[in-house]
């Protein structure tokens, strides 16, 4: 029995290295020293005669045998975590250890202060928050609540999604560079105008915009500019490199300050939607339905 249970926490050491992509990056993520996991999953191979990561200081790789036993430690590790959770939320009240994933730009306009005040109302919960890239369902083992922005519907998954609200996004540009330009009063005119892409907002090169009683417009433009992170699209905004694509709730201390301008009043591009998405496979922790719920009665008093 001795012998499984170190088999048990190694397999799950061996999770969070797979996920990390390296012992370096893992010991950051954990808090474990690198050469404590290092040793410990060498003596797992060890243990169990099998090779699972092969590794130089230029390389790491996961073996076939290891990528299957990541699969085995991942369900390992959600049981155990499940497990934790019926305990914990017998107390209860929220509390023990909420990891969040959200994307750079929600987090700065949203979910910090959120996830802050949350923290504060319940001290019992330790709450890590970090930035995502990529789709729900990628993102899945790492976290046990993700915030998800979506163009659409979001694809049929095993995961449970909890609708929080619209976010409006808006054409923004500095006063200086809209002075420029000259007066905008409807999309092609964008065509001849430098503007700054984000890849949420269709293809490269082609806006589709919603403007006023129903209309709508596809418009091509020249990217002067371009990003995948809305944080860098406002920053290159606010340097007058362009008309920008950005939410209203990001831009609206700019707009307030006189930073930033309108570009085409009543257009812009269709919002996107915002959820909450977490495994079905595991009973979300009180905490963790907290946490949603603070986001939504936080949306509910500012808008999005």
């Amino acid at each position: 029995m001795h012998k499984l249970m170190g088999t048990v926490e190694e397999l799950i050491l061996l999770a969070e290295v797979v996920e990390a992509g390296g012992f370096s990056a893992a010991s950051v993520r954990s808090g474990i020293p690198k050469s404590r996991l290092s040793r410990r999953i060498a003596k797992l191979e060890e243990r169990l005669g099998v090779g699972l990561i092969r590794r130089d200081s230029r390389h790491f790789e996961v073996t076939d045998v290891g990528r299957r036993l990541y699969e085995q430690a991942c369900s390992i590790r959600e049981s155990a975590l499940s497990a934790v959770g019926l305990a914990s939320d017998s107390l209860g009240e929220p509390n023990g250890l909420l990891r969040v994933g959200c994307p750079v730009a929600l987090a700065t306009a949203i979910v910090t202060e959120v996830a802050t005040t949350f923290v504060q109302h319940h001290p019992r919960v330790q709450l890590a928050l970090t930035t995502t890239l990529g789709s729900a369902d990628s993102l899945a083992e790492r976290f046990d609540v993700i915030i998800h922005p979506s163009a659409g519907n979001l694809p049929d998954s095993e995961m449970v999604a909890r609708r929080l609200g619209e976010a409006a996004y808006v054409l923004v540009a500095t006063p200086a560079f809209l002075a420029a330009a000259g007066e905008l009063t409807e999309p092609q005119q964008l065509a001849e105008t430098e503007t700054i892409g984000w890849d949420f907002i269709g293809q490269r090169g082609r806006w589709h915009l919603r403007g006023p009683e129903g209309r709508s417009a596809d418009v091509q433009i020249k990217e002067r500019f371009y990003s995948d992170n809305l944080l860098v699209v406002r920053e290159a905004a606010l340097r007058g490199t362009g008309i920008a694509p950005i939410s209203r709730l990001l831009a609206s201390a700019d707009i307030a300050a006189g930073r930033l301008a309108i570009a085409l009043p009543g257009w812009g591009p269709p919002p996107l939607t915002l959820y909450a998405v977490y495994a079905s496979r595991r009973t979300l922790s009180t905490a963790g339905q907290h946490f949603i719920e603070a986001l939504v009665a936080h949306l509910d008093r500012t808008g999005l």
